[in-house]
């Protein structure tokens, strides 16, 4: 297992978790924990490759991501939790995911000649477009859309990883000093509770 699998597994697991965390916290059956994993695990990447015409989709061209997402979709399902600590871990396995496929997405839509601008983007399309239709599926305000330092932290991650691969930093590096600005930066948002200025907030 390469390093770049290993973290599109990572990143797999740990969005998927917050899908089925999500279903658990909706009371949902095993159907609608399967289904809520699969949105943050493959949504975003398939969106991605829909945009840069990368086929077939990589869920279906490698159906590992979908096992990896249904098992901790299971896991989670099978596993008992306290009351209140389901909500925690959510958004730090998301800021885990997060991280991972900002970087992740980047790094693809890079080696399709997308250009860096482009790529940034569909970094952060990867990275939150999966946890959106989770969120609005349990009818619940999107965590983008919150006011939380949430598609900051992954544009972070994104152009981080573009400014490394410019400047000839090697792969694995890059990979890991994007991944890790990015969920630094979104886990000091969690820990302190930062936001972005709402516009007229001070008017």
């Amino acid at each position: 297992m390469n390093f770049i699998f290993g973290l599109e597994m990572l990143g797999t697991a740990a969005f998927a978790v917050t899908g089925a965390l999500a279903a658990s916290r909706k009371n949902m059956d095993v159907f609608g924990f399967c289904v809520l994993a699969l949105m943050p695990a493959i949504g975003g990447g398939t969106v991605r490759d829909v945009i840069i015409d990368r086929t077939p989709v990589f869920w279906i061209a490698d159906n590992r991501y979908v096992i990896v997402a249904l098992v901790a979709a299971l896991v989670v399902y099978f596993t008992t939790w306290k009351p209140g600590s389901r909500r925690r871990l959510l958004i730090w396995m998301d800021a885990i995911g997060l991280a991972l496929f900002a970087t992740l997405g980047t790094e693809i839509s890079l080696a399709h000649n997308t250009g860096p601008l482009v790529a940034v983007m569909l970094g952060v399309t990867t990275a939150v477009t999966g946890g959106m239709i989770r969120d609005i599926i349990c009818t619940e305000i999107p965590l983008v859309l919150s006011g939380e330092i949430y598609a900051t932290a992954a544009f972070a991650s994104s152009l981080t990883f573009v400014v490394a691969d410019y400047v000839g930093l090697n792969e694995s590096l890059a990979l890991g000093l994007a991944v890790v600005i990015g969920f630094t930066i979104r886990a000091l948002a969690i820990k302190f509770d930062w936001s972005l200025p709402k516009w007229g907030a001070n008017r």
